[in-house]
């Protein structure tokens, strides 16, 4: 009886785990919805870190493939100048092509450099994995 309990709890312990790894989780980095936009996840993607760690973002095409959103994720970075990085480099690339991000150049915010060079990577990251992967 004891042994029935003891493998009852292992088991409960493992589907508890297993039920919160895959909330934590983010799923595949890009979602096509069946209205034709896409949604670009840069949390799995390999970017370079903010000044305290990475700045994950929700990048929005639309069904033309141009940029019409980017969202920042919740992150570690100091908020009062994440929000200035935000304010400024967010809708930088309002609609900017897919294939013509690349192409514009944005500057670091002044004293969120570090925080501004974080997005301006995720936002390349983002778009070079959709483009690699699955723009046809």
């Amino acid at each position: 009886m004891k042994r029935i309990l003891i493998l009852l709890g292992v088991l409960a312990v493992l589907a508890l785990s297993a039920a919160v790894a895959a909330v934590a989780m983010p799923g595949a980095p890009v979602t096509r919805h069946k209205d034709g936009t896409v949604t670009i996840d840069t949390r799995t993607l390999k970017a370079a870190d903010g000044c305290f760690g990475p700045t994950p973002l929700l990048i929005h095409l639309d069904v033309k493939q141009q940029v019409s959103r980017i969202e920042a994720l919740p992150n570690d970075e100091t908020p009062q100048y994440f929000r200035l990085v935000a304010d400024k480099l967010l809708h930088a690339w309002d609609g900017v092509p897919a294939r013509k991000v690349k192409d514009v150049k944005v500057d670091a915010v002044s004293g969120a450099t570090y925080s501004s060079e974080g997005v301006i990577s995720n936002v390349q990251a983002g778009i070079d994995y959709y483009l690699e992967t699955l723009a046809k």
